[in-house]
């Protein structure tokens, strides 16, 4: 009886610890945001380059003042923008984004028209040099560009998607789009069944 109480006991040990053994050499699965096998490594670059004839610095100087001139672009984005800067003035779209280069200019602004809250609105892109700032007399900022809305409904509407990626400027994406966008080679034109009348023989 004890001979078969210690067979039965060494069993369950040996059961044990070859189950806690395999538990424990079981390899931890992989993460779900673990990069998949033969992916391409990211590429890091400048997002801006630093203003010309400033000393490149890789420690970060953190910025407490500000200089005349500088806006928030946060507070402008969404704002109506006007024909003028008179009591008079007509909006004629709103700002809804701008395009900034690598050294941080504003390259142009976008803007949108036409459409009833955002519904149906068509995005015009135009030289940021054009986009004027009118400081009114209540302290209020106003958006002005010399053009008419009529100017911009007409104008060749400005695809962000189409051309950006997550906000950057994606060429390839663009030409892709141009590409996938061309006209289709023509249709042969429809050949009529009707049998054209036969060409009377010459007389003899």
């Amino acid at each position: 009886m004890r001979t078969t109480f210690l067979i039965t006991t060494a069993c369950v040990a040996w059961v044990s610890g070859g189950a806690w053994a395999q538990t424990a050499t079981t390899p931890a699965a992989p993460a779900d945001n673990a990069a998949p096998a033969g992916a391409e490594p990211a590429v890091t670059k400048e997002l801006f380059k630093a203003p010309s004839g400033s000393q490149a610095s890789t420690e970060i100087q953190p910025i407490s003042s500000v200089s005349e001139g500088q806006v928030l672009a946060s507070e402008f984005i969404g704002k109506a923008v006007y024909n003028g800067d008179g009591d008079d003035a007509q909006s004629i779209g709103e700002l809804n984004d701008l395009i900034l280069t690598p050294d941080g200019t504003v390259h142009a602004a976008v803007i949108g028209v036409g459409g009833f809250l955002g519904v149906g609105q068509k995005d015009v892109a135009i030289p940021a040099s054009h986009l004027k700032l009118s400081v009114r007399g209540d302290k209020s900022n106003w958006i002005v560009v010399n053009t008419t809305k009529e100017n911009l409904q007409s104008a060749p509407a400005f695809e962000t998607s189409a051309k950006f990626t997550e906000g950057v400027a994606d060429p390839n994406k663009a030409n892709e789009a141009k590409t996938d966008a061309a006209p289709a080679d023509p249709a042969p034109a429809v050949q009529d069944n009707k049998m054209a009348p036969a060409t009377p023989a010459p007389a003899n």
